[in-house]
C-alpha cells in the first residue's frame, strides 16, 4: 500500500508540471490563468456553444475538486491517505483539460475575430488593426488579447488600462515561460449611445512598453437583455425576460395603479426609496412597476429568484421618487423607507391611489461631518440580491448608502465561477454620484483560514480563492498573510470578513465548508496584516472583537452585509472638515473614527478624543471625561460604557467621568449601535490581557492541527511556509502572556 501511495503522488506531482509560465514566489501562475480565462468564458457561453462546454468542464473540475474536501472532511480521512490522492490525481488532470482547453479556444479565436496581439522579444510589439469596436447599449462584447512570449527566457509583464465603466479591464501582472502564449480580455459594456476611447498599455521587467487605443461606439439596443438563472437541467442555460416565467415586467399602462411621488420635504427634489405595499390580510404588492424601480420578493415562481434569495426579507421595490404600481389602491397601505437618517413613512393608500410624500430627515449625518457606508456586498447579473449595472445605483440612492463597496469573489456558486464581477477594481464613477459612491473591491476566501475584505485595491488579487473555494483544485497556499501582504502593497485596507465566525458557529471540526472560517485570523492580527474587523454582517462575533481589543491590537470595526440587503447594519465614518471622497472614507474607516448601526446614531468622545484615538497617560490613578449620546428618530435612549468589553456604566447622561486604573480601551454602545474604541495607554504598562490571549492560542493550535492533518498542498515546503507563519503569530500571543503575567494581571 506505501508503494501505491508514493505512485499516485508521482502521478500528481507530473500532471501539475504546466508549461505556461514561470512561477515565482506566492504566485500560482497556472490558477491565476485559469481565473482570467473563466472570467471570459462564463461571459462568452452565452452566445458561444463552445464556450458553454468548457464552462462544464470547469463544473467538472469544481466538482473533482470539491470531492477531495468531502473526503477529508465527511469521511475524515487524512489528506496523505490513498482514496484522497487518488482524488488529488483526477482533480489534476482535470484542471490541465480545462487549461488545454482554454487556450485551444482563444488560440482559434484569435485568428477568426479582432484581437489585440502583443509579441515579445527584444521589445514588445503591438499589432491592433480594428481599433473602434460596435456594440448594443446595455449588452457586452468581449475582445481577446494575446501576448507571445518569443524570448528564449521568461518575461514579467504588467498590462493595466485607463479607468473607464465602459471598456473594462482589470490591471493584472502575468508571468509567461520562454517561448509561450497567454490570452486575456477586455468587455465591451456601453451604457449609451456615445463613443468612448480607452488605453491598454503593457510593459516588462526590462523596461520596454507599448500601448493600444481602444474605442467603443454604443449602438442602439436591438436584442433583449439576457437573464441567467440557475436550473436543475442547465446550469448554464440563458434566458431572455420574453421567457422567464412569471418575470417581474414594467408596462406602459395600468387600468388601475397607485401613483407614487416621493420628494425630499427639505429640498423638493424626487427622492429615491424603498416601498413595501401590503392589504389586511398581509398579502404584498410589488409588481408590476412602471418607472425607475427594481423589485424584490422570494417566490419560487415569479421576480429575479437565486437561491440565496431567502436572505431577503421581501417583497418590497424601489422607485426613483415617482413611479406606478399596477394594482388596485383600496384597502392598501404602504411603509416608504429611505436610509437611517429620514423618518420612516406609514400611510393608508387613498382610493384615488395618489400618494404624494414628503420624506423627512431626523438627522443629518453628513452636515455633522459623518458618511455612511458598507463594506461587503455582492451584486451580480443573476441579481444577488440585485443586478449591479442595472439596479445598484438606484439602491445605494434608496438606502442611502454614501458608500457600496461591491466584493468580486469565488467559489460555491454553480452558473459563475468567479462572481460580482461586473466590473474591475475600483470608484466606479458611472453610477455614483457626490452623495453616493460605488466601488469595487475584492474578497479573498479560504474556509479554514477566512475570508478577507479589500477596498482600494488596483487590481484583483489573484486566485481569488484558495483551498476549496478556489475549485479549481489548487492548494491551501498561501496562508492568508502572503495575499494581505499584496493587498497591502496597493495601498488596500484589509478586513477579517465575518469577524470571528470560528467561535459564533460552534465549530467542531474544522472543515471546507461554510462556516468553518476564520481560524488563521488571530494569526493575521497578530504579525499586523488586518486593520479592521467585520463585527456586523454575516456571522460577525463582536465578543472576539472584544478579545482581540484585549490583547492589545488596535483594530477597528466595520459592518458588512455579505448576501443580505433590506435593513442591514452600516458603519459611519467621521470625516470632520475632510472632503467626502471614498479615499477620505476608507482613511477615517481604517483610522476606527467611527461607530456601527443598525439605526441609532451614536456619539462618543474621551477628553475630547474621538474613537480610534490613544490617550497617552502616566502612571496613577486616571480620571476621564467622556461624552456620550445615542439619538433615534424619536429621543435618546441610554448607553452603556465598556471598559475592556466590561460594562462600567450605564447612563442617560451625556457626560460622565470614568476612573480606571489600568491601560485597555473605552467604548459605548447601546440598543443597536456600538462605537469603535478610544485606546487608554498607561506608561509603562501596555495593554493585553492573558485570558484572551490564551482564547486565541487554542484557536491557533486547532488550525496547526487542520494543516498537518488535512490540508491541502502541492509540496512540503508549501506546507512548511503556512506552519512557520502560523506559529510566528502563536509566538506574539505567548508572549502577550507571559508580558501580563509580567504585569500582574494573571
Amino acid at each position: 500500500m506505501k508503494s501505491r501511495v508514493i505512485i499516485i503522488s508521482l502521478i500528481f506531482s507530473l500532471v501539475f508540471k504546466l508549461s505556461a509560465f514561470a512561477h515565482d514566489g506566492h504566485s500560482n501562475p497556472v490558477l491565476a490563468e485559469l481565473n482570467d480565462y473563466l472570467m471570459a468564458i462564463q461571459l462568452m457561453r452565452i452566445k458561444d456553444s463552445r464556450a458553454a462546454d468548457i464552462f462544464k468542464t470547469w463544473q467538472e473540475l469544481k466538482f473533482e475538486s470539491w470531492e477531495i474536501r468531502r473526503l477529508t472532511d465527511d469521511l475524515n480521512l487524512l489528506i496523505n491517505s490513498k482514496d484522497v490522492m487518488e482524488q488529488i490525481g483526477k482533480t489534476k488532470a482535470k484542471q490541465k483539460q480545462l487549461l488545454k482547453e482554454c487556450r485551444m479556444y482563444f488560440s482559434e479565436l484569435v485568428q477568426q475575430r479582432p484581437a489585440i496581439h502583443f509579441s515579445i522579444d527584444e521589445s514588445i510589439i503591438s499589432i491592433w488593426n480594428s481599433p473602434l469596436i460596435e456594440a448594443q447599449v446595455q449588452h457586452f462584447k468581449v475582445l481577446l488579447v494575446e501576448i507571445q512570449n518569443k524570448r528564449n527566457s521568461a518575461a514579467n509583464i504588467s498590462l493595466k488600462s485607463d479607468v473607464s465603466d465602459e471598456i473594462l479591464f482589470w490591471n493584472k501582472q502575468i508571468s509567461l515561460a520562454a517561448n509561450s502564449t497567454r490570452y486575456t480580455f477586455v468587455v465591451f459594456a456601453p451604457l449609451n449611445e456615445t463613443l468612448e476611447t480607452n488605453t491598454l498599455s503593457i510593459n516588462d521587467e526590462l523596461g520596454n512598453a507599448t500601448s493600444v487605443k481602444i474605442g467603443l461606439k454604443g449602438i442602439p439596443m436591438r436584442d433583449a437583455r439576457y437573464t441567467l438563472l440557475p436550473s436543475s437541467d442547465n446550469l448554464t442555460h440563458v434566458l431572455l425576460p420574453s421567457e422567464v416565467a412569471g418575470a417581474s415586467k414594467k408596462v406602459s399602462s395600468f387600468k388601475e395603479a397607485i401613483d407614487f411621488s416621493i420628494t425630499d420635504k427639505e429640498s423638493g427634489k424626487p427622492l429615491a426609496v424603498r416601498v413595501e405595499v401590503s392589504d389586511a390580510e398581509g398579502h404584498k404588492y410589488w409588481t408590476p412597476i412602471k418607472g425607475a424601480s427594481y423589485a424584490i420578493d422570494r417566490d419560487k415562481k415569479v421576480g429575479w429568484r437565486t437561491t440565496l434569495w431567502d436572505n431577503q426579507p421581501g417583497p418590497f421595490f424601489y422607485l426613483g421618487g415617482e413611479g406606478k404600481l399596477g394594482v388596485d389602491p383600496k384597502g392598501k397601505t404602504a411603509k416608504i423607507y429611505h436610509g437611517f437618517e429620514y423618518k420612516t413613512a406609514e400611510l393608508e393608500i387613498p382610493d384615488d391611489g395618489k400618494v404624494h410624500i414628503a420624506m423627512e430627515r431626523w438627522i443629518n449625518m453628513p452636515e455633522l461631518g459623518w458618511y455612511s457606508g458598507q463594506t461587503h456586498i455582492h451584486t451580480t447579473d443573476l441579481g444577488i440580491p440585485v443586478q449591479f449595472s442595472q439596479y445598484w445605483p438606484l439602491v445605494s440612492q434608496a438606502e442611502d448608502l454614501n458608500v457600496s463597496y461591491i466584493l468580486t469573489l469565488k467559489g460555491e456558486w454553480d452558473t459563475h465561477a468567479i462572481y460580482a464581477n461586473e466590473y474591475p477594481m475600483g470608484l466606479r464613477n458611472a453610477f455614483s454620484t457626490s452623495n453616493h459612491l460605488i466601488g469595487y473591491g475584492e474578497e479573498f476566501r479560504n474556509n479554514p483560514y477566512g475570508h478577507l475584505a479589500f477596498l482600494g485595491l488596483t487590481s484583483l488579487i489573484q486566485p481569488i480563492s484558495t483551498g476549496a473555494l478556489g475549485e479549481v483544485g489548487g492548494p491551501d497556499y498561501p496562508a492568508n498573510t502572503a495575499i494581505l501582504d499584496e493587498a497591502l502593497a496597493q495601498g488596500a485596507n484589509t478586513i477579517a470578513a465575518h469577524f470571528g465566525n470560528f467561535r459564533g458557529a460552534k465549530i467542531g471540526q474544522i472543515k471546507s465548508g461554510w462556516p468553518s472560517s476564520g481560524f488563521e485570523m488571530p494569526v493575521d492580527i497578530a504579525l499586523g496584516k488586518i486593520q479592521i474587523a467585520e463585527i456586523e454582517g454575516n456571522d460577525g462575533q463582536t465578543d472576539v472583537w472584544y478579545d482581540m481589543l484585549n490583547c492589545g491590537f488596535k483594530i477597528s470595526a466595520t459592518a458588512g452585509p455579505d448576501w443580505f440587503m433590506k435593513d442591514t447594519p452600516r458603519v459611519y465614518v467621521h470625516l470632520g472638515e475632510e472632503p467626502f471622497t471614498i479615499d477620505n472614507w476608507r482613511k477615517g474607516l481604517q483610522q476606527g473614527n467611527s461607530f456601527i448601526t443598525r439605526g441609532p446614531m451614536l456619539f462618543f468622545s474621551v477628553n475630547g478624543a474621538q474613537p480610534g484615538s490613544t490617550l497617552n497617560v502616566k502612571k496613577g490613578q486616571m480620571e476621564f471625561q467622556v461624552a456620550a449620546m445615542a439619538l433615534t428618530p424619536n429621543d435618546s435612549i441610554p448607553v452603556e460604557v465598556l471598559y475592556n468589553g466590561e460594562v462600567i456604566l450605564k447612563t442617560s447622561e451625556t457626560s460622565f467621568q470614568v476612573t480606571l486604573e489600568d491601560s485597555g480601551w473605552l467604548a459605548v454602545r447601546c440598543d443597536g449601535a456600538h462605537s469603535n474604541p478610544v485606546y487608554i495607554n498607561l506608561e509603562g504598562r501596555p495593554a493585553g490581557r492573558p485570558e484572551a490571549a490564551k482564547k486565541f492560542i487554542q484557536i491557533i493550535d486547532r488550525l496547526t492541527d487542520w494543516v498537518k492533518k488535512k490540508g491541502l498542498f502541492d509540496n512540503e515546503n508549501q506546507k512548511k511556509e503556512v506552519l512557520t507563519v502560523i506559529e510566528e503569530g502563536r509566538a506574539v500571543y505567548e508572549n502577550i502572556v507571559e508580558r501580563a503575567r509580567a504585569l500582574g494581571r494573571e
